[in-house]
């Protein structure tokens, strides 16, 4: 009995030191988003509270309900990674519509009964891979939480030399209310990864065939995911031999600091003067290199 109450504790110190994140993601959306959220359930440094599905309702090969898409992705993906700890959310199935008028889905609900468990001084950290849906709704709901969580966007495109910026980018045209509204959020810690730095970040198929075992089910299944999607954006390679990994480099940003660097900028000008961070810069070669490290030794762990 005491031996297995010293095991509980000793669980619980080493999850205090790790970093506690909420994951949300668009993971039925294409193909970097099951890498990332893999990436992720294999960091060491992470405390994963959740993994909450977001909509991507502009993609043309959109179901009704695309959050429902992810959610089942992401079951999938636990199941296949052998983790039931680790609850998974449904999010809303459209885009904010009116901010005066919204109600919670699971995801947000979710993510304000956990984030009223943090504070200022530790706060909960909440990554959004693609839609800004469920953690808008979160804060529209319950204002509180604003101070105790620490929100990484993956989104638009932007120009450090001119500090111009371009929402003209697929995360950001899922859901414009909802992106504006944690920009014009004053007292939100908000830092981005934008579509111009993370697409830097490039994965070749062939090193799929290297570091992910065909006899490590999630590793089947990521290779799978890759040969059999349908990439509706891209006429120029065809045979899938490349694949940017946007969602990865904000993931590895908040793992690992040492491998990219941030700045901070004046929010665009349509939205309320603050300042907000930004990365641009990351370590291509060094981010591979921790990610195909991590996942390695993750699948054998798993096979």
């Amino acid at each position: 009995m005491r031996a297995l109450l010293f095991f509980y504790l000793f669980m619980s110190l080493l999850n205090a030191q790790k970093i506690p994140i909420i994951i949300d993601a668009d993971t039925a959306n294409e193909v970097d988003d099951l890498f990332a959220l893999s990436g992720a359930l294999s960091e060491p440094s992470f405390n994963i509270i959740g993994i909450t599905a977001s909509q991507f309702n502009t993609s043309p090969l959109a179901s009704s309900n695309t959050a429902l898409e992810s959610k089942i992705i992401n079951d999938k993906i636990l199941k296949l990674a052998n983790i039931n700890s680790i609850p998974s959310l449904l999010g809303s199935p459209s885009p904010i519509s009116d901010i005066s008028n919204i109600n919670n889905s699971q995801a947000s609900s979710f993510i304000i009964k956990n984030a009223r468990l943090y504070t200022n001084e530790n706060p909960l950290h909440i990554v959004i891979l693609g839609s800004c849906t469920n953690v808008a709704t979160a804060i529209i709901n319950a204002p509180d939480i604003l101070n105790k969580i620490k929100v990484y966007y993956l989104g638009f495109w932007h120009n450090p030399k001119t500090n111009s910026y371009n929402k003209n980018e697929f995360n950001s045209r899922n859901d414009p209310l909802a992106v504006n509204f944690l920009l014009n959020s004053l007292d939100l810690d908000l830092s981005i990864m934008t579509a111009t730095t993370s697409q830097h970040l490039i994965f070749k198929r062939n090193e799929l065939d290297v570091y992910l075992s065909n006899n490590n089910s999630l590793g089947s299944y990521l290779i799978d995911r890759w040969d059999s999607y349908d990439r509706w954006w891209d006429d120029e390679d065809k045979g899938k031999k490349q694949w940017i990994m946007w969602d990865i480099a904000i993931i590895e940003a908040i793992a690992n600091g040492n491998y990219s660097q941030f700045e901070l900028f004046d929010s665009p000008s349509e939205n309320l003067h603050r300042k907000i961070k930004i990365f641009t810069k990351i370590n291509v070669s060094e981010i591979k290199k921790r990610y195909w490290d991590k996942m390695q030794t993750f699948n054998q762990i798993n096979q």
